[in-house]
């Protein structure tokens, strides 16, 4: 089976899948196209022999990516979002020659754009598109607008490398349970969406409020990042790389995603399965597979005081149900893995 990634933004949690799906049938031939690596999320990346990666800026027209996608003779194409017309056209030169997945992680808002989207391009997208790929719920009510029945569309498209951190939070469960770590951990870009001025803000009048020693850890770089607040117990990271989060895992205790948007955010999924408890804004469309009552909070994040009233709950319950919260989030995390990101795409 020759399949073909056209994707705009790599991730490290996307080659988790990829070799995943190498893996379950080894003939299976895997060719990436993908746009350069995006400075606010700067992975080091070892693709192995899971396939061929080649940066679609190697391509100086249209037909030079139509000559390399004839010879690799794909068989299944999945396409990242509709926002690049040489991957659209690709998709409807290939629409009778191969099996085209549609994948997008955009909520239905019901904007007068996403209207106008629908009015114009819905059957094209179904004439060309077989199925179409979300990650969760969130999602599966825009893939319906779009004119895509239940039985063609798929949940599961976001997925962490489970295994490595499951991995990871099982190493240091035992410490955590013995001696809990009172530091939060927000694991975000810094730009205008992931809302760290309210965090920030909420965090500082809690710490004011009750005179705490919780701190609070921020991992992640951005246009913001010199923007940053500057307190004694707020610590800031800058990008952290897979291989490096052993001992920021082992000193945090709780997750926390205050994004005013955020389609999905697969940071959720890597942090419920290392064992956190999960913080999560109600924007954040993973909230919908890996939060629920026992694992953790959900809130508006426009409501600062109700983040401060989570921040003190938290303060006030025993350590110990903190831990048992988290160990709720690691059984939750397995609901979506690489292996069986893998087997929906080999299922089409």
């Amino acid at each position: 089976m020759r399949i073909l990634f056209l994707y705009t933004e790599l991730a490290d949690y996307t080659l988790a899948c990829l070799k995943a799906l190498k893996n379950t049938k080894d003939e299976t031939e895997i060719s990436v196209v993908h746009y350069p690596i995006n400075p606010e999320a700067p992975f080091d990346f070892d693709f192995g022999e899971t396939g061929t990666f080649t940066n679609i800026r190697e391509f100086k027209s249209y037909n030079n990516l139509k000559e390399y996608v004839d010879a690799f003779h794909p068989e299944k194409i999945v396409l990242s979002g509709w926002s690049n017309k040489w991957y659209l056209r690709i998709c409807m030169a290939y629409k009778k020659r191969a099996i085209c997945i549609l994948t997008m992680d955009n909520h239905w808002m019901g904007t007068l754009k996403q209207a106008f989207f629908i009015l114009v391009f819905r059957i094209v997208l179904i004439s060309v598109f077989k199925k179409i790929w979300v990650p969760g719920e969130p999602q599966k009510v825009y893939a319906k607008k779009l004119g895509f029945k239940e039985q063609h569309i798929i949940s599961g498209f976001y997925c962490c490398d489970v295994d490595f951190y499951s991995d990871l939070g099982n190493r240091f469960l035992a410490l955590k349970e013995e001696s809990f770590p009172k530091r939060l951990l927000c694991v975000a870009r810094y730009i205008p969406a992931k809302n760290y001025e309210t965090l920030w803000q909420a965090f500082i009048q809690w710490k004011a409020e009750t005179n705490n020693d919780w701190e609070l850890w921020c991992a992640g770089t951005g246009e913001d990042f010199s923007k940053r607040i500057q307190h004694p117990a707020v610590r800031h990271l800058g990008f952290v790389q897979k291989k490096d989060w052993d001992d920021i895992i082992a000193k945090t205790g709780v997750f926390i995603l205050p994004s005013s948007f955020e389609p999905w955010s697969v940071a959720v999924h890597e942090f419920a399965a290392a064992g956190y408890p999960l913080v999560l804004s109600s924007k954040v469309g993973a909230s919908s597979t890996f939060l629920e009552k026992g694992n953790g909070w959900l809130f508006d994040p426009f409501d600062k005081r109700r983040l401060i009233s989570i921040f003190r709950e938290i303060e006030s319950l025993p350590l110990e149900s903190i831990y048992v919260m988290g160990a709720k989030s690691i059984e939750m995390a397995w609901r979506i893995t690489p292996l069986s990101w893998a087997s929906a795409l080999q299922e089409v």
